[in-house]
């Protein structure tokens, strides 16, 4: 998928444009949507919650709303700042860096997260920043009075990211290399250059979007699909493809009252149509990604193939 939206970008950059929006909307479906659903259920097995009010109290997006409302602009750059940390501490966990040492989990994290938001944000950063910026005017009622980024200061710092991003994965590589890794680390730099050649040359929603889609999401749904604690009981199938489907059936519980609170996002948003539901996900992803973070770093270990 990188590979590919790479290479559209860079046949047709106006082409990603025009389908921006779908990647996201194929998320509200499939992996995307459904990886966030499943904390309802996997924070109750983890936490062993039994009723709907023990449940509930294990998510609350209310602080997240509440900075949206106030200050959208820092709200937004927060968000962004969570998730470099959350893209790239899965991606970690995904291809096994977090056993070969500090430098080459931590220098991995930070890169991939880099490469990706800040190579968007320094390639084209009016169009990275409008999805935030049209949340903040719907969302706030201070947003005229708000404090607003920069978007040339933005530029400049995105720049120093995606600097910092290479050095950092260049780092890792080497640190997995000396850890006994080198195939490893060759593919986490082939990784990293088509994450940052896909955020250079597509549309930054479609970038962002194509990453969500086919590896974050992907990746954490595989991993709940590993992990016997979440699926079980009942027994959980052999082979991965019906496990996956298992945790998207667990994510329906906290599937409906999402998609009634994309309806009035919408509306606030200006409509329903293809643009306004993916920018709707990502005010709804600002308001719950903190908690889904949290719960993601009290997962146990995969103890199923193929990622036990």
């Amino acid at each position: 998928m990188l590979a590919a939206a790479a290479a559209f970008g860079w046949l047709d950059t106006q082409r990603t444009t025009t389908a921006a929006a779908w990647p996201f909307v194929i998320a509200l479906l499939a992996f995307g949507m459904p990886h966030g659903a499943a904390d309802w259920t996997v924070a109750a097995k983890l936490g062993h919650r039994v009723g709907f009010v023990a449940r509930a109290s294990g998510f609350s997006g209310a602080a997240s709303l509440g900075l949206i409302m106030w200050q959208p602009g820092v709200a937004g750059l927060l968000f962004l700042l969570l998730t470099v940390f959350h893209f790239g501490m899965a991606d970690a966990t995904a291809v096994r860096a977090d056993g070969d040492g500090p430098i080459a989990r931590w220098g991995l994290v930070i890169a991939r997260g880099l490469l990706l938001l800040a190579t968007a944000f320094a390639a084209h950063p009016q169009a990275a920043w409008a999805p935030f910026a049209h949340i903040g005017s719907a969302l706030s009622p201070w947003h005229a009075a708000a404090w607003k980024p920069d978007l040339d200061v933005l530029r400049s710092l995105a720049a120093i990211g995606v600097a910092s991003g290479v050095v950092l994965a260049v780092c890792s590589a080497i640190a997995r290399m000396r850890a006994g890794h080198p195939r490893a680390a060759s593919l986490d730099l082939v990784e990293h250059a088509l994450v940052a050649g896909m955020a250079a040359l597509a549309d930054p929603l479609f970038a962002v979007g194509c990453f969500f889609l086919g590896v974050h999401a992907f990746r954490h749904t595989r991993r709940l699909a590993c992990t016997r604690e979440v699926l079980e009981p009942p027994a959980a199938p052999g082979t991965l493809l019906p496990r996956m489907l298992r945790v998207h059936l667990i994510s329906l519980p906290l599937m409906w009252p999402t998609a009634a609170c994309l309806v009035p996002l919408c509306w606030l948003l200006g409509g329903v149509d293809l643009q306004t539901l993916a920018v709707a996900s990502i005010a709804f992803y600002m308001i719950t990604t903190l908690p889904h973070h949290l719960l993601g770093l009290r997962l146990p270990q995969p103890d199923m193939p193929p990622a036990a």
